[in-house]
């Protein structure tokens, strides 16, 4: 990246803000819970809905829950009640899963304009 100050960070932004949100939601979907409970006028699962929205920033991107689904912080906040097991973080592991990956599609991408 110093061998390209003012050009890696627009490569970067537009991997973080395409492929890896795909990829870090797409993990974080992968171990979502499911409490298989029903009742009438639930909404779908997290698990068999989109329950995530994106939030791009400079050189970040940020991955937040849809309105539907703000109860999914309840796992990673690490209180265990009657109702639900804390300390998931299904969240962070998911996002972390998808870390080296990413990092080797900014890598791509950087070699690639670099050639071109």
């Amino acid at each position: 990246m110093e061998n390209f100050p003012g050009y890696s960070g627009p490569v970067i932004d537009s991997v973080l803000h395409g492929e890896g949100a795909k990829l870090i939601k797409g993990n974080i979907h992968d171990i979502l819970p499911v409490s298989g409970r029903t009742w009438k006028g639930k909404k779908p699962a997290a698990k068999d809905a989109q329950p995530f929205r994106q939030e791009d920033g400079e050189l970040s991107v940020m991955t937040r829950t849809v309105k539907n689904y703000p109860y999914l912080y309840f796992p990673d906040d690490g209180h265990t009640t009657l109702r639900h097991a804390g300390n998931q973080q299904f969240m962070y592991r998911g996002a972390e899963n998808s870390a080296s990956r990413i990092i080797d599609l900014c890598v791509e991408k950087l070699t690639q304009e670099l050639e071109e």
